[in-house]
């Protein structure tokens, strides 16, 4: 080395040693965030993420042994945020933060705790004797994953899964939120509304090609379907939002709303005489793009 690169090197270490020109600590697990909107609710999970580093055993062992409670990260305790009230396995979790921790077990289901002292150290679980939220929490085996990680591998218009795994071990909640519409509608209410509506297409490339409505009332839910039938819609669910306003709510093969059409469809009927007797359907930027009528 020449004396020239000692000098560099040598004011290099003067350098780091000077008030605030310390470089980013690299840590052993490294701060990871998820977060996942439904139906308006926001949660987000914070959390450092410890990695396997070739250990074949994680649970039950001095790096998290049974009977522990344990928070599912590292460094500072794991948080969970609502931004709106949800259930996790059918437990209410009003809105705010929380840190979380698991009490692991060798045999059946583990514990899920939230305590809304979320600035904790991961060595300094809540007292037993601190009013928390308790979870019963199913656990189960899945293909190897590294870096502990928490997702939300399920989703639907109400709610999913929220998960956490390390290694094999997998931890699962289910997550409901909120609802910001009512599904269902009384039969009462959605007679004067069933039918066929006969019209065309408005929108620019269809102007002028007739279509049809027909209106049913199945199982509780008012539905829609167009004839011609529509192959991305097919069967869709009318919900009302307003006074004779409805948008659509669209099925998966296994019969659950997976998506609402709302503000990108929305038909408003008129009436007359109290009856409903047409219907006008507009987009998100409230353009008429198909019209249709009770025929006379």
């Amino acid at each position: 080395m020449t004396a020239r690169s000692r000098s560099a090197i040598l004011a290099l270490c003067f350098v780091l040693t000077l008030p605030g020109a310390t470089p980013a600590q690299i840590r052993a697990s490294e701060l990871g965030s998820v977060s996942q909107t439904v139906d308006g609710t926001r949660i987000v999970i914070e959390y450092s993420r410890p990695r396997t580093r070739g250990r074949n055993a994680l649970f039950g062992t001095p790096a998290a042994h049974w009977g522990e409670t344990w928070t599912p990260g590292a460094n500072w305790a794991t948080t969970l945020e609502v931004s709106k009230d949800v259930t996790l396995n059918n437990q209410r979790v009003p809105k705010g933060k929380y840190s979380v921790w698991m009490i692991l077990r060798e045999q059946g289901d583990w514990t899920t705790v939230l305590d809304s002292n979320f600035h904790r150290f991961h060595m300094d679980p809540p007292d037993s004797t601190v009013t928390a939220i308790r979870i019963p929490t199913h656990i189960d085996q899945a293909p190897l994953v590294d870096v502990l990680t928490w997702s939300f591998p399920e989703l639907r218009i109400d709610g999913g899964a929220l998960a956490m795994q390390w290694g094999t071990t997998r931890a699962t909640l289910a997550l409901k939120v909120s609802p910001s519409l009512t599904v269902a509608l009384a039969e009462a209410e959605a007679r004067p509304y069933l039918g066929r509506y006969l019209g065309t297409w408005t929108a620019e490339s269809d102007s002028g090609k007739p279509l049809a409505l027909n209106v049913t009332y199945e199982h509780g839910v008012m539905k829609g379907e167009f004839d011609p039938a529509d192959p991305y819609l097919g069967k869709f669910a009318l919900i009302r939002v307003a006074p004779d306003v409805f948008v659509p709510g669209l099925y998966d093969k296994q019969g659950e709303i997976y998506e609402v059409l709302r503000p990108d469809m929305v038909a408003t009927f008129t009436r007359v005489n109290g009856r409903p007797m047409s219907v006008a359907w507009r987009d998100a930027e409230d353009v008429l793009f198909a019209v249709g009528k009770r025929p006379n």
